[in-house]
């Protein structure tokens, strides 16, 4: 199945490779839910807050059309690299700050086909509403194997995010007053 993305414009496209290993899951975090109010892209929520994600490694995502318009941003000078469509403010991923540990999760359509079962409701202190929270260890666990793993293999470039170590394009830190 095609894992052919696109942001809302249609200037940027991307593709999860369709073999890419991963783990779908939804996050409730207050932090994925300020992403998408910064971006203004609230409709990527469920109605209890909830972002569908799905964890693979960078090296399956490809850039194919659009990519001078990549962007990212901070909630905060240290916090994760939120990467989204800088010509319509699509949210794309979510990514460590560095590719040592390779790492993407990213933002797909909900009940999508094509990312396999969701596995996982995490962070749902901050849902807005009851949700009942399950999978946290299984994903941590995954994360850390898949890109222990992609490092040994030698895969740990991180692109299209990162070149020679560093984000590709230098991130607006929300928490410094700066806007997307």
């Amino acid at each position: 199945m095609a894992r052919d993305l696109r942001c809302a414009c249609g200037a940027m496209h991307w593709t999860i490779a369709p073999t890419a290993p991963g783990t779908r899951l939804r996050c409730y975090c207050s932090d994925c839910q300020a992403y998408a109010a910064a971006l203004g892209a609230e409709t990527m929520m469920d109605d209890k807050g909830g972002t569908e994600l799905f964890q693979t490694l960078p090296s399956a995502v490809t850039i194919t059309k659009g990519a001078e318009h990549l962007a990212n941003l901070r909630l905060t000078p240290k916090g994760l690299l939120r990467w989204y469509a800088g010509c319509c403010k699509t949210p794309i991923a979510n990514t460590l700050n560095g590719p040592r540990l390779p790492f993407v999760g990213m933002v797909v359509p909900a009940n999508s086909d094509g990312y396999g079962p969701l596995v996982a409701c995490v962070m749902t202190k901050s849902a807005k509403g009851e949700v009942r929270q399950y999978g946290f260890a299984r994903t941590g666990v995954n994360i850390l194997a898949r890109g222990l793993g992609a490092r040994l293999r030698g895969h740990s470039s991180g692109a299209p995010f990162f070149a020679a170590g560093q984000p590709v394009r230098t991130p607006v830190i929300l928490s410094e007053g700066s806007t997307p």
